[in-house]
């Protein structure tokens, strides 16, 4: 399925909201498109990310909103999280790094945004980035040995571990103070950059091009996720020091 249009995608979100309005009425908060999408950098195997925020939440409204549901998921592979607005804080202290991720990188399509407000746990973001890091480098490891000898298998397995790396980080360059104004993507290619690792910098170039266009010149993906391997443990390892400086 080819990459939704910036045109597409904004027709369906408008159908969306209109729906969403008529289905939750007064216990629609909000609606945020997060991620890439947010971004304006949708590729080839995106889901569209969409967060309906609610007060209240009855099965009468969902079972009113599943047609439009099923028909964003068909046309834009939209991800819907539906949540309350008393779950937000223990989400964003339960899943630090996701949501972290959502207050960088969102969009507001109607209602009032609660994420500038959002306090994100420092402690939990950064104990959630760690197991993130540490479980990222020893699968991407596993994944070597199981899938090296066919380069195509390893290429959805280097483009997942664009989101923990850059988010990671993200997180890095905010401890140290030097996050101003980077969204994740940059944040990973400047913490790239300040290591001065050629295989490094080829690994995150063969990330993008395994994201954007699903093709790596021939026999440069095992190589690129054992890099990517060790880059997620010289972020854990970055993390850690910059933790215990403060």
């Amino acid at each position: 399925m080819p990459a939704v249009s910036q045109d597409t995608l904004d027709e369906v979100l408008d159908e969306f909201v209109q729906e969403a309005r008529q289905a939750f009425s007064n216990d629609l908060l909000a609606v945020i498109l997060f991620g890439s999408g947010a971004e304006g950098r949708l590729r080839q195997s995106s889901d569209v990310n969409l967060l309906v925020y609610l007060d209240e939440l009855d099965a009468t409204c969902l079972d009113a909103f599943r047609a439009t549901l099923r028909v964003c998921h068909s046309s834009i592979r939209a991800s819907v999280m539906f949540l309350l607005k008393e779950e937000l804080q223990e989400a964003a202290t339960l899943f630090a790094v996701k949501f972290n991720d959502i207050k960088n990188r969102h969009r507001l399509l109607c209602g009032t945004d609660p994420f500038p407000t959002l306090e994100i746990d420092q402690a939990a973001l950064h104990r959630r980035t760690r197991e993130v890091l540490l479980n990222l480098g020893i699968r991407l490891r596993e994944r070597y040995a199981l899938l090296s000898l066919r380069q195509e298998q390893l290429l959805p397995v280097i483009a997942d571990a664009a989101a923990p790396l850059r988010s990671a980080a993200l997180a890095l360059l905010e401890l140290q103070g030097k996050a101003t104004g980077l969204n994740p993507r940059d944040a990973l290619l400047q913490v790239v950059q300040g290591t001065g690792r050629e295989d490094f910098a080829e690994a995150v170039q063969a990330l993008s091009l395994a994201r954007e266009q699903q093709i790596l010149p021939d026999g440069h993906a095992g190589t690129a996720l054992l890099a990517l391997s060790a880059l997620a443990g010289h972020l854990l390892r970055c993390l850690t020091e910059a933790e215990g400086a403060l």
